[in-house]
C-alpha cells in the first residue's frame, strides 16, 4: 500500500527460463526473445502478478499487492519440495517475521504463543532463559519423546532439555516422586527470533509423515534469513527495558497475637514478636523482597546482508542481557548468524548456513524443594544438504556448608558439576523432477534419503560435605559421579508424487517413508509411514477471481521412537569399596521394541472472501496412535519387576478454526486482524494393562492416571476424578493497525478450562500462612485433611495481553537531520510481552508444570519461579 521499491522480486518469463532479480532499487534487466511476451513478478510478501509487454517496449513499470494472508507463500510439503499455500492440501500455520518480531521474546516459543490453532505452547516457569513446552494437537504418547521435530534451514538440530541436577541440593526427587525436577531449558531458546523470517508448524500426521518416525508430535520447521541483490543493507536494534513480577502468591497477615498463637502455639515468643501496639503483629514480606529485583535488561541486534545475481549474504549478531526478578538471576546471550548463497552455474548452486551461540543462565533455585531449542516445462534438480549441530551445556552449582537446611543430610556444603554434549550429524541427498505439460499440468516427483548421527553425552560430578569456603569437588569427603551416553543412527527413504492439475485448482500429492534406527529392536528393519493428500479449489466465486473456497482432505502416519535404553537393560555395573559388581536392574528392555504409530485424517475448507478481505480456515481432525510405549509389572519369579513393551492405543479429536479480516486497506491506514479457535478431546481407547499413575506425588495430593475408556489427562485425587488438565478449548486475538507512520499492534491469548494440581497452595495453607486463610484457606485444609484432593485441583484458565507494541517511523528529512543521508528508515518502538492477565487461579501463574516437559502431567505447581512482564523502548535503524 505504499509506493516503496521492491527488493528481492524475482521476475521471470512466461515459458521461459529466463529470470532476474530486483535491486535496492526495485529495478530490473532481463533478456526477452523478439515479440509481445509476458512477464511473472513474484516476491515474498506480494501477491505474484503477470503482465504483458508490448514487442517494441524496452521498459515497464509495475505494482505489486501485498499479500496480506500469505496465500502465496511457499510451504514445505516434503523434504525437498514446497508449494504456495493456496494449494496446500493440509493445515500448516505459517508466522512470519512480522508477527513474530511485534514485541521483543526472550525465546521463540514465547513469539509464538497465541499465533498457531491447535498449538498448546505454555512455559513451565517464570525463570530468565525460556523454558517451554510445544504440544500440537494434544497428547500423542505416554511414555515416548514428548517434544515436535525442530528442522531450521534443512537440518534437524536437538531441543534436547537438559537438567542441571539441582535435585542433589532441593531433594526434589526425594519427596514422593524421583522424576525429574530440575526446571531445565530446551534448546530452541536459544535461537535469536530477528533471524527467523518464518516458522512454519507441521501439525497433523498427513503433513509431517514425509519425515517419517521422527514427527509423531509435528514438526517446526524454521527458514532463517537470507541475503537479496543489491548494495549492503544494514539493520541495528537497540532496546532497553526490564522484566518486573507480575504475581506472587503472598502470606498471611495476623491482626493480633491471639490469632497467631492458634498457628504458632509458643505463646512466649509470639508475645515477644507481636509487641505492637494493641498486641499487632509485624509483617515481614520476605516473598516479596526475594522477587523484588528489576535491573536494566539490554539487547543489541545488528545484520547486514546483500550481494549480488551471484552470490547474496545475510550477517547478523546478537548481545542480549535478561536481568531477572530474583537476585542473582538472569539469562546472558550472544550469537553469530552467517548465511551464503552462491550461485555456481546455470544448474548448480550452494547454500551455506552457520550459527554460534553462547548463553548463560542463572535461574535460581524453585519449584519443588524437600530440604527446607524457476523450471522450464521439464527439470530435473538434485541436492545435497549436509549440517552439523553440536552444542555444550555446563552446570556449575554450589550450595556452602553455613546454609541452614545443608547439615540436615548430615553432609552440609554441596556441589555439583555437569558437562553434557550433543553431536547431530545431517545428511539429506534428494532428487526432483519437474515436469509440466503444455495443458498446465504439473508433476513433482521427489525422491531421497535421509540420515542423522546423534551422540549425547552427559557427565555428573556431586561432592558432599565441604569444608567452609571450599567449592572444589575434590575437597568433599563424599563424591559420586555418573555418566549416561546416547548414540543413536537413523536412515531415512523418501518418496512423493505432488501433482497439480486442472489449471492449478486441483493437488494431489502421494507419498512414502521407511524409516531404520538403531534404538528399534531389529535396527535393520524399516518401518513405512505413508501420506495422501486431496485439495480442490473453487475460483471466481461471485465473478471476482479474489474468491475461492478450498476443499480438502490428508491422510498420513508418523511414529515416535523408542526411548534410548528399551530395547536392552541398561548396564548395572557398579563399584563398591574399589570392586567391581553388578546387579539385575528393575525395568527389563525388549528386544521387539518399535515405534508408536500415529495415523491421522483431517479434513478442512480455506476460504477467501469479501473480494479478498476475508480469510478463513476450518480443520477437523481424528488421530490415533497406536503400539504405545507402556510399562509392565513381571511376576516377581522373573527377577526383574517391570518391563517395556508396545501395546494399547490412544485417540485424539479436535477442530482447529483461524481467521484474518481486512478492516481497511489504504496507502495511509492498514487495519488487519486475526483470531484462532482450537479445540481437542483425548480417550484412552485400549489398554492392556491395569489403570496407572503417570504423574504427580499420589492421589492424595492429585496425580495423573491412565485409564481405558477415559481422556489421557484426567487427574484423580482420593474421591475419584477430580479434574483434567487439557483446556476446554483456546482462543487468541491479534491486531496490527498502520496509520501514516503510526503502528499499533496486540495479541490477546485465552485459555478456557485445564486444570493444575496447587500443591503450593496447600503447602501455604498447611502451615496457616496462605494470604486467605480465614475466609477460604482453612476451609480447604480441612476438606484436604479431611480426604478431599479437589480443594486443590484449580481451574486454570487465563486471559492474557502476550503482545503489546507501539512504533512511529521517523519522516525522512528528520531522520536525516538526526542521522545523516545514510540512515533511510528509523523506528522508535514501545513494547510489552504479558502486559496483563485475568484469571481466578490461586497460584503464582496458570501456565506452570513442576516436572518440565512432560507428555500429560504438566499443570503440577510445586513453588515454582514466579511469573514476569517486560517494557522495551526499541531503536531501529536501516542504513
Amino acid at each position: 500500500m505504499n509506493e516503496e521499491p521492491v527488493t528481492g522480486a524475482t521476475v521471470s518469463l512466461v515459458g521461459g527460463a529466463n529470470a532476474a532479480v530486483t535491486d535496492a532499487k526495485g529495478q530490473f534487466s532481463l533478456s526477452a526473445p523478439e515479440g509481445a511476451q509476458t512477464l511473472v513478478v513474484r516476491a515474498i510478501g506480494y501477491k505474484r502478478r503477470q503482465v504483458p509487454v508490448g514487442p517494441e517496449q524496452a521498459s515497464i513499470a509495475i505494482r505489486l499487492d501485498q499479500d496480506i494472508f500469505n496465500l502465496e507463500a511457499v510451504v514445505v510439503t516434503g523434504q525437498a519440495t514446497s508449494i504456495e499455500q493456496r494449494n496446500l492440501p493440509q493445515a500448516v500455520t505459517v508466522v512470519n517475521a512480522q508477527e513474530l518480531q511485534r514485541a521483543p521474546a526472550s525465546t521463540i516459543e514465547s513469539a509464538l504463543q497465541g499465533k498457531i490453532p491447535g498449538a498448546q505452547i505454555e512455559g513451565n516457569s517464570g525463570a530468565p532463559g525460556g523454558g517451554a513446552q510445544i504440544s500440537l494437537r494434544g497428547v500423542s504418547t505416554i511414555n515416548g519423546g514428548v517434544d515436535p521435530l525442530l528442522v531450521v534451514d534443512g537440518i534437524v538440530i536437538s531441543n534436547r532439555a537438559i537438567g542441571n541436577n539441582m535435585n542433589a541440593i532441593s531433594l526434589a526427587a526425594a519427596g514422593g516422586n524421583a522424576s525429574n525436577q530440575d526446571n531445565p531449558v530446551n534448546r530452541i531458546a536459544d535461537l535469536n527470533p530477528a533471524d527467523v523470517e518464518n516458522v512454519e508448524m507441521l501439525k497433523g500426521a498427513a503433513a509431517a509423515a514425509i519425515y517419517g518416525s521422527q514427527a509423531s508430535n509435528g514438526v517446526i520447521v524454521i527458514t532463517t534469513r537470507r541475503g537479496s541483490a543489491g548494495a549492503p543493507r544494514f539493520h541495528i536494534t537497540q532496546r532497553f527495558g526490564e522484566f518486573r513480577v507480575s504475581n506472587f502468591m503472598t502470606s498471611r497477615v495476623f491482626k493480633d497475637s491471639a490469632e497467631a498463637v492458634t498457628v504458632y502455639t509458643d505463646s512466649t515468643l509470639v508475645g515477644q514478636l507481636c509487641n505492637l501496639p494493641n498486641k499487632a503483629c509485624p509483617n515481614y514480606d520476605n516473598i516479596g523482597l526475594l522477587w523484588d529485583r528489576h535491573p536494566l535488561s539490554t539487547e543489541t541486534d545488528a545484520s547486514i546482508s546483500g550481494g549480488t545475481d551471484q552470490t547474496r549474504y545475510f550477517v547478523s549478531g546478537l548481545v542480549k542481557r535478561d536481568g531477572g526478578i530474583a537476585p542473582n538471576t538472569g539469562y546472558d546471550k550472544q550469537s553469530v548468524r552467517a548465511n551464503l548463497d552462491q550461485v555456481l552455474s546455470s544448474r548448480w548452486g550452494l547454500q551455506l548456513n552457520s550459527q554460534v551461540i553462547h548463553s548463560f543462565s542463572q535461574r535460581g533455585i524453585s519449584n519443588n524443594d524437600n530440604s527446607g531449542m524457476a523450471s522450464e516445462h521439464q527439470s530435473l534438480l538434485f541436492s545435497a544438504t549436509g549440517g552439523l549441530d553440536y552444542y555444550q551445556q555446563q552446570n556449575d552449582i554450589y550450595s556452602p556448608p553455613e546454609l541452614q537446611f545443608e547439615p540436615n543430610d548430615g553432609q552440609p556444603g554441596t556441589v555439583v558439576l555437569g558437562k553434557a554434549s550433543n553431536l547431530n550429524l545431517n545428511l539429506l541427498v534428494s532428487g526432483v523432477h519437474t515436469l509440466t505439460t503444455s495443458s498446465g499440468t504439473q508433476a513433482t516427483t521427489s525422491l531421497g534419503v535421509q540420515y542423522v548421527d546423534q551422540n549425547f553425552n552427559f557427565t555428573n560430578i556431586v561432592g558432599r560435605n565441604l569444608p567452609p569456603g571450599q567449592q572444589n569437588v575434590d575437597k568433599a569427603t563424599s563424591i559420586n559421579i555418573n555418566q549416561d551416553e546416547q548414540p543413536q543412527r537413523d536412515v531415512g527413504l523418501f518418496a512423493q508424487e505432488e501433482v497439480l492439475l486442472m489449471d492449478q485448482r486441483a493437488n494431489v500429492t502421494l507419498g512414502i517413508r521407511a524409516d531404520r534406527s538403531s534404538v528399534n529392536g531389529d535396527p535393520n528393519k524399516y518401518f513405512f509411514y505413508p501420506k495422501a493428500a486431496v485439495a480442490y479449489r473453487l475460483t471466481d466465486l461471485g465473478g471476482n477471481s479474489a474468491n475461492e473456497l478450498k476443499l480438502r482432505v490428508a491422510l498420513g502416519q508418523t511414529g515416535n521412537p523408542p526411548v534410548f535404553g528399551n530395547k536392552y537393560v541398561n548396564s548395572a555395573t557398579a563399584t563398591i569399596g574399589g570392586l567391581f559388581g553388578t546387579f539385575v536392574p528393575v525395568l527389563a528392555g525388549d528386544p521387539g521394541i518399535r515405534p508408536e504409530r500415529q495415523t491421522e485424517l483431517e479434513g478442512g475448507v480455506d476460504g477467501t472472501l469479501l473480494n479478498g478481505r476475508l480469510q478463513a480456515s476450518v480443520t477437523l481432525y481424528n488421530r490415533s496412535i497406536s503400539d504405545l510405549l507402556l510399562v509392565q509389572t513381571l511376576a516377581p519369579s522373573m527377577g526383574q519387576g517391570q518391563r517395556v513393551f508396545n501395546g494399547g492405543k490412544l485417540r485424539n479429536r479436535g477442530i482447529e478454526i483461524g481467521a484474518g479480516y481486512s478492516i481497511a486497506q489504504r496507502p495511509d491506514l492498514s487495519w488487519i486482524v486475526h483470531s484462532t479457535f482450537s479445540e481437542n478431546r483425548s480417550l484412552v481407547v485400549e489398554l492392556p494393562v491395569p489403570a496407572f499413575l503417570t504423574g504427580g506425588f499420589g492421589t492424595a495430593l492429585g496425580a495423573y492416571e491412565i485409564q481405558q475408556g477415559k481422556s489421557a489427562t484426567q487427574i484423580v485425587g482420593q474421591e475419584g476424578v477430580v479434574g483434567d488438565g487439557e483446556p476446554r478449548f483456546r482462543m487468541s486475538f491479534s491486531s496490527d493497525l498502520d496509520y501514516h507512520r503510526v503502528s499499533l499492534g496486540m495479541t490477546w491469548d485465552w485459555k478456557h478450562g485445564g486444570d493444575v494440581i496447587n500443591l503450593t497452595d496447600l503447602l501455604f495453607d498447611l502451615f496457616g500462612n496462605s494470604s486467605d486463610y480465614n475466609t477460604g484457606g482453612k476451609q480447604r485444609a480441612n476438606a484436604f485433611l479431611g480426604g478431599k484432593t479437589q480443594p486443590y485441583v484449580q481451574d486454570a484458565s487465563y486471559l492474557k495481553l502476550r503482545e503489546l507494541s507501539l512504533s512511529y517511523r521517523l519522516p525522512a528529512r528528520v531522520t536525516s537531520q538526526l542521522f545523516g543521508s545514510r540512515v533511510t528508515d528509523a523506528r522508535l518502538s514501545l513494547s510489552g510481552r504479558n502486559v496483563l492477565r485475568f484469571t481466578k487461579f490461586h497460584g503464582n501463574d496458570p501456565e506452570v508444570s513442576n516436572f518440565g516437559n512432560q507428555a500429560i502431567a504438566r499443570n503440577i505447581d510445586v513453588a515454582p519461579f514466579p511469573p514476569s512482564r517486560s517494557m522495551f523502548v526499541s531503536v531501529d535503524f536501516d542504513f
